[in-house]
């Protein structure tokens, strides 16, 4: 994402001439990666959640060497799915499977 190369709705598609760029979940402003990580009015939650102490993207940015910075973001991208295709989200971050059904009762003779 950081070479705004993704499935972000800003970054280049090889796949679609024509994409819209706007934000998915805002419908504000274009989704480039700055805007889904730190400005995005419907990832705001999250954001105070998981990016409490993440204020840039800069290239020369605390986040990019402070692992806990690091693993925040990433824990943010993998809780929001920021970035993903509904096909790419990986299986584990889906939602769980429902609980299996209660055992058969015994066979009665």
């Amino acid at each position: 994402m950081r070479a705004a190369k993704s499935y972000l709705a800003a970054h280049p598609s090889w796949f679609n001439e024509n994409p819209d760029l706007s934000c998915p979940r805002c419908q504000v402003e274009l989704e480039t990666f700055q805007h889904a990580i730190l400005t995005c009015a419907a990832r705001a939650r999250d954001r105070d959640l998981l990016l409490n102490q993440v204020s840039s993207l800069r290239h020369d940015a605390a986040t990019w060497t402070e692992p806990h910075l690091l693993r925040a973001l990433a824990k943010y991208i993998m809780t929001t799915e920021t970035g993903f295709t509904p096909d790419m989200i990986p299986v584990h971050y889906l939602a769980p499977s429902p609980p299996p059904p209660p055992p058969s009762p015994p066979a009665q003779n």
